[in-house]
């Protein structure tokens, strides 16, 4: 692809993946409130005053964002005592989507950093045929000739597959705390 369409398609790959990785995060944040909510009592009165406070912030959390209604009324309340739960493979979908939508940015900003250079040297050409004289090229002519190779997402190492590991463990972890 050339430095035009190399261009654009870094500045899609950042929105797109902005997006998905708010929309994903956002979702999950309400998930793991509605967790908070609904799962953590252990229906004792020692749980019951312990969750207290957590089913009172979650509350007043809920009621100051209205405007996320669509979250809070689809957003899968995971099941930590039924892992085959439906709940909690649209929990882990969301969850692998964050990570997606992380690596698409991650993906438009490597490219956008290599067009950053990429544009410095045709910045240089310019000059350098412009100095030389008759034969010079324009900027059009130099960028459709350039070959930019694509960054492919799934080489993102870190973020699809090493960040999402990681970050399950110490979730994982601090639920654990958090139930017992």
């Amino acid at each position: 692809m050339n430095y035009r369409n190399a261009l654009h398609r870094s500045r899609v790959k950042r929105i797109v993946g902005f997006f998905i990785g708010i929309l994903a995060l956002i979702s999950l944040v309400v998930s793991l409130l509605k967790f908070l909510y609904y799962r953590i009592d252990d229906g004792s009165k020692f749980g019951a005053i312990i969750t207290k406070p957590f089913k009172n912030a979650v509350s007043l959390i809920a009621e100051n964002t209205q405007f996320l209604n669509v979250f809070w009324e689809n957003s899968p309340v995971p099941n930590h005592l039924d892992i085959s739960e439906p709940a909690n493979i649209y929990f882990l979908f969301t969850y692998v989507i964050l990570f997606v939508g992380l690596a698409l940015k991650a993906s438009g900003n490597k490219m956008s950093v290599r067009l950053a250079k990429i544009r410095d040297q045709i910045e240089d050409q310019l000059i350098k045929e412009s100095l030389s004289g008759g034969g010079a090229r324009s900027r059009q002519e130099i960028e459709d000739s350039i070959e930019v190779s694509n960054s492919n997402l799934f080489t993102q190492f870190q973020q699809l597959y090493f960040a999402p590991i990681i970050t399950a463990v110490i979730a994982g972890v601090i639920i654990k705390l958090l139930v017992e």
